[in-house]
């Protein structure tokens, strides 16, 4: 368990690593160092948040330094710096997805529960405060039938494979709420894996009478991040981009089929109106459910308490990304 003040390493200072560093800071912990093979970005970092910086990872890794290590780096150093934070003993929390298959994935965590460390990764969309309203009234639309999930992403470039590899990078987090929204989970779900262009991507899934349906385009614009749970009785949508959700009317008169979409959009557009105003005052201008997660990390760690996100829930989502890539694969992806 950790005493005072959780000291923090963050590994990796691009843009999330950046994030990352705020979070720590507004949830009352201390960014002790920040570590990139980048020295001017390190010390640009580090010197914002009054860290040392190194070029060396094992520098920053150590229980001398950081309780906790944030892995921020590129998806394919993910595995590297997750084994060597849990070799100097330290906590970790860590971007998706964690390792590049669910067997490696199941090593980590391994490895973390046999010093009694913990490992979670950054799924923030789960402690949106829209995800959680919607995860708490989700008894309340009856029976679950469908999950849908669109994500057009604008962050990724490059050739081909650079483009299918983003999608594969972004399935954790519509898999992660599909875990949790779907009584059950989503183990052993049929998948059928549709890629129509480098880079753009359709699943559908059926689990226990419930419909999955995920969109990842890395050519889609408006950039967006939806998530739709419709329910026998009612659904609800969320706006993953700004952190909102709400809800449709359930029972539909004729009269109430006509107002139907005024009624939505005065919904999104109250959900979103205090959604901002909470954020302006938490002076959260990006990545909504980070803090929260961060919070949640630090407390369990100090208590020594469980993590966040089980690790049974972790692998399920890992497990589920495999099967999803092998079937793109055999699209055409080069992943």
């Amino acid at each position: 368990m950790i005493t005072g003040q959780v000291r923090a390493a963050i590994v990796g200072a691009g843009l999330m690593g950046r994030w990352h560093a705020d979070a720590v800071q507004r949830v009352g912990g201390h960014v002790a160092v920040v570590a990139d093979p980048d020295i001017d970005r390190a010390s640009r970092l580090a010197e914002e948040f009054g860290a040392a910086s190194t070029v060396r990872t094992a520098d920053a890794l150590t229980k001398q330094v950081a309780d906790v290590a944030h892995v921020t780096t590129p998806p394919s150093e993910h595995a590297y710096s997750i084994r060597a934070a849990i070799e100097s003993n330290l906590h970790v929390l860590a971007e998706k997805p964690l390792a590049p298959s669910a067997a490696v994935t199941a090593e980590l965590y391994s490895m973390a529960m046999t010093r009694n460390l913990l490992l979670c990764p950054v799924h923030q969309s789960l402690f949106q405060p829209g995800i959680v309203k919607l995860l708490r009234e989700a008894p309340s639309l009856g029976r679950i039938r469908q999950v849908a999930a669109v994500i057009c992403t604008a962050g990724a470039n490059g050739d081909d494979a650079s483009r299918d590899q983003m999608v594969c990078d972004v399935l954790p987090h519509p898999l992660s709420l599909a875990a949790r929204v779907i009584p059950g989970g989503i183990s052993g779900t049929r998948w059928t894996v549709t890629r129509s262009a480098p880079g753009e991507v359709q699943l559908a899934g059926a689990r226990d009478g419930v419909s999955i349906s995920i969109l990842v385009s890395t050519h889609g614009r408006p950039p967006r991040n939806l998530l739709s749970v419709t329910g026998e009785v009612g659904s609800m949508h969320a706006d993953l981009f700004h952190g909102f959700a709400f809800g449709e009317q359930r029972e539909l008169t004729r009269a109430g089929k006509i107002v139907r979409p005024f009624g939505n959009a005065a919904g999104a557009l109250t959900a979103a109106t205090t959604n901002l105003a909470r954020r302006l005052a938490r002076r959260e201008q990006a990545f909504p459910g980070l803090r929260e997660l961060v919070r949640s990390f630090y407390q369990a760690a100090k208590s020594g308490g469980m993590p966040p996100i089980s690790t049974s829930e972790t692998l399920d989502v890992a497990v589920e990304r495999d099967t999803i890539i092998r079937a793109m694969r055999l699209e055409g992806a080069k992943v």
